[in-house]
């Protein structure tokens, strides 16, 4: 189990290495540090990797996707899938808030970025009846359309600010947007009359993982009746998630010519002349030279060999990976071989399938590069953690 954020606690899958008939997750030489990336084990059956669930529903099929789960025990009367519109029927049933309200359809927001699109038809709407797309949590946040004595108003509550916003409808039909970036526990609503142009509405809302209702954020389809009767029903015709980090593709920048600094000291991965992966200033001489650059050379499985630009060679670990046992070789061995870890943004650690440790150093020392850390801390600035470019 991970943490996630404000995504929650996931399952992974992580190396186990048996070591005096115990397990041990991990891998040989650092037990009890999961790699963030490893290679899938090498099975009999062709095992073709594929997302669990499907995500976005149009609600045209027989039934919800698996990926959704009521809020409460639904009340199996009050909701339907409407199979000639292809939508979403849920009826209002009285709730004094969000939280109280049945028949509140969700699924765990995806990280580290996604949003999430619901068209919501209020056109049945009665008066008081609330309808939109929230965030599950504590606190809770909400858009949606409300219907009044006087018509619909567009309505956005954050519970943590105890904010809200109200502003008039002309159309009874919207399109309600939530975004998140789940790393730092923030999202932001957005509403759309035609489909094409989104506007923002409210502060960025925050999103906490916490320990009332012990879960991560939740998408939410909610309709319920804000004056203590049942009311009309809302129809959401579709829900769309979008994912733009889900292509890791072309996160390991194979064939290409890169700098590679060090996120804990800021300074650059230098191929120093004498043989040993050291450090240079962002400022100094060396900072333009071949030096700094490095070819990735692809040895498939998410693996690289780094050889430097200035003809020293392969970043290489010899020895048992202490302070200097990352040379330059002239030859490619198995001590050249590295699992590249992909932590997003342009940023990775490199972890030796010599030691099994990853290549780092001490910050504010002067020490050249070991291949000896076990993992990460998590502001990653322990001196572990990378920040690639691609030189052009």
């Amino acid at each position: 189990m991970m943490d996630f954020m404000s995504v929650g606690r996931t399952t992974c899958l992580s190396p186990v290495t048996w070591q005096e008939e115990w397990p041990y997750f991990g891998l040989p030489g650092n037990l009890g540090r999961s790699p963030r990336t490893w290679i899938k084990p090498n099975v009999a059956a062709t095992t073709t990797p594929s997302a669990p669930y499907l995500r976005s529903d149009d609600f045209a099929g027989p039934k919800l996707q698996p990926v959704w789960q009521w809020n409460h025990n639904p009340v199996n009367n009050k909701w339907e899938l409407n199979k000639k519109k292809g939508s979403l029927r849920l009826r209002t049933l009285p709730a004094k808030d969000f939280l109280w309200a049945s028949n509140t359809l969700t699924q765990r927001v995806v990280g580290p970025e996604s949003y999430a699109t619901a068209i919501l038809d209020a056109s049945a709407l009665k008066q008081g009846d609330y309808a939109g797309l929230a965030y599950l949590n504590i606190p809770y946040a909400s858009l949606g359309i409300l219907k009044t004595k006087d018509g619909f108003i567009l309505r956005f509550y954050d519970q943590c600010t105890d904010k809200t916003i109200e502003q008039k409808l002309a159309v009874d039909k919207i399109n309600l947007r939530a975004t998140g970036d789940y790393e730092k526990d923030i999202s932001q609503f957005s509403y759309s009359i035609d489909g094409e142009e989104f506007i923002n509405i409210g502060d960025s809302v925050r999103l906490p993982y916490q320990a009332k209702t012990f879960q991560g954020s939740r998408y939410a389809l909610f309709a319920y009746n804000t004056t203590g009767v049942e009311g009309g029903y809302a129809d959401f015709e579709d829900f769309k998630l979008v994912e733009p980090l889900a292509d890791r593709s072309k996160n390991i920048p194979v064939g290409k010519i890169i700098t590679l600094t060090n996120l804990g000291t800021d300074q650059l991965v230098w191929a120093n002349p004498h043989g040993m992966m050291h450090s240079q200033g962002k400022n100094s001489s060396e900072a333009t030279g071949k030096g700094v650059q490095f070819k990735v050379h692809d040895r498939d499985k998410g693996q690289v060999a780094l050889e430097a630009l200035n003809g020293t060679g392969f970043l290489t670990v010899v020895g048992i990976g202490i302070s200097g046992d990352v040379r330059l070789m002239k030859e490619e061995s198995k001590g050249s071989l590295f699992q590249w870890q992909d932590m997003l943004h342009n940023q990775c650690m490199l972890l030796s399938l010599k030691t099994n440790r990853f290549i780092g150093l001490t910050p504010d020392s002067t020490e050249p590069y070991a291949a000896d850390r076990p993992g990460a801390l998590p502001n990653r600035k322990d001196g572990t953690v990378f920040v690639w470019k691609v030189l052009e």
